[in-house]
């Protein structure tokens, strides 16, 4: 199912639409996480919802200061938020939606704002300058620089596309072959209908690993590189 909206003499992608639609699924999700919050009472142990978010941000704050360090605090918010956003995206085709990461344009714009925002966080950590140094000339002798410093602005760019046209790939990639599962079973059952049984029970195990288990791994990697990238923008240079 695609949806189509247009403003103006301006059409919405069902991608963007779909996007939108994630967008407000996360608003709606943190204003009734704030409600929660400022009304939990600290004198008293915590229940129901409450707790449960008391669990779940002590869970993500060990594991992402496993990957970024003590400072992981600062970074919790973004990272879940970034979470977040892509485990709902990637699984959106469970209800018959088009994933928003199936479109190049999410996914190189996901990934432009998460590198400002670690190029940010080492800015502000280090200073723009030292931030500079570490990040294209580190403790490379002078002779070198003029080898290293371009490999290191390469690098650097590249992360867009790693990041990227990776999220992409899989997840179109697994799209595509769930939708070829889908026609081969269909050609199956106009040819041998007394076959018509089996897509009703193989189905939901395609879907479980192309829509549930790729999407979170994707997600997975998306961040664990995100961290990553961050202890390193962050992090003195040896």
């Amino acid at each position: 199912m695609e949806l189509f909206l247009t403003i103006g003499e301006q059409e919405l992608t069902p991608t963007l639409i779909n996007s939108l639609i994630v967008f407000v699924i996360l608003i709606l999700f943190f204003i009734i996480c704030g409600i929660t919050i400022s009304r939990a009472n600290p004198r008293k142990p915590s229940k129901g919802f409450m707790a449960i978010l008391e669990v779940t941000y002590q869970g993500v704050l060990t594991f992402v200061g496993q990957n970024v360090g003590d400072a992981a605090w600062k970074y919790v918010p973004f990272i879940v938020t970034v979470a977040m956003y892509l485990g709902i995206a990637n699984l959106v085709g469970l209800v018959g939606l088009r994933p928003p990461t199936t479109d190049i344009n999410i996914t190189v714009a996901l990934t432009l704002v998460t590198l400002i925002y670690i190029m940010l966080t080492g800015v502000f950590t280090k200073g723009f300058w030292k931030y500079l140094k570490d990040t294209y000339v580190g403790n490379v002798p002078k002779v070198m620089l003029i080898l290293f410093i371009p490999i290191n602005i390469v690098g650097e760019l590249s992360k867009i596309i790693s990041l990227s046209f990776r999220l992409f790939g899989n997840i179109v990639s697994g799209a595509l072959l769930l939708s070829l599962i889908s026609q081969l079973f269909i050609w199956l059952f106009e040819l041998m209908p007394l076959i018509g049984w089996m897509p009703s029970l193989l189905l939901p195990f395609f879907n479980a690993y192309f829509d549930v288990f790729a999407g979170l791994m994707q997600t997975f990697i998306f961040c664990t590189l995100s961290m990553l990238w961050i202890k390193s923008a962050t992090e003195k240079a040896a």
